[in-house]
């Protein structure tokens, strides 16, 4: 597998990056990467849906509060392996309490959060536990798409003197 640097060129940024992600708020950004779902449906019945929605995160209320998160990753490490498990209650694979920012949160909070805590998605709720959305690395790469639409990407190898200049071979 050939490893690249990427390159940015970015002609005339609009604004310094860290200070945008200080003041855009997390209600600002693309929160729409989740699916919600009742505690108590089955594993089973959770992935059909978000396979259907193209879905990777799903958001666990109950009585319509967030109680757990269920993930891409929590497929791979929970499920995979593990024929019984799609038979089981949501709940009981589920990350319960997921850590949550507010609305009052700004993207570089969301950021730091997510570093701090080794996490890839930070639900954002009311202050009654109502769910707004999901903030996950996808928000961050938008609003970096809007920011910088002048930038370009360029490939190239990792070690270009490493690969030959002459033909090998029939």
């Amino acid at each position: 597998m050939l490893k690249t640097n990427l390159f940015l060129k970015v002609e005339e940024a609009p604004m310094d990056l860290l200070t945008g992600l200080k003041q855009e708020s997390v209600t600002e950004m693309d929160l729409s990467d989740y699916c919600t779902f009742e505690a108590g449906v089955s594993v089973r019945d959770v992935l059909a849906q978000m396979q259907e929605a193209h879905c990777r995160n799903a958001l666990i209320l109950q009585s319509g509060k967030l109680v757990g998160i269920f993930t891409d990753r929590d497929v791979l490490m929970k499920v995979a392996n593990h024929a019984d498990a799609l038979d089981k209650k949501i709940d009981e694979l589920m990350t319960p309490d997921p850590i949550t920012l507010s609305k009052a949160a700004t993207a570089a909070d969301a950021l730091a959060l997510m570093v701090r805590k080794h996490i890839r998605n930070v639900p954002i709720v009311e202050e009654d536990g109502a769910v707004i959305g999901n903030f996950t690395h996808f928000s961050v790469l938008d609003f970096l798409a809007e920011q910088f639409p002048d930038i370009t990407v360029e490939s190239y190898p990792v070690y270009p003197r490493r690969f030959s200049r002459r033909r090998h071979g029939g």
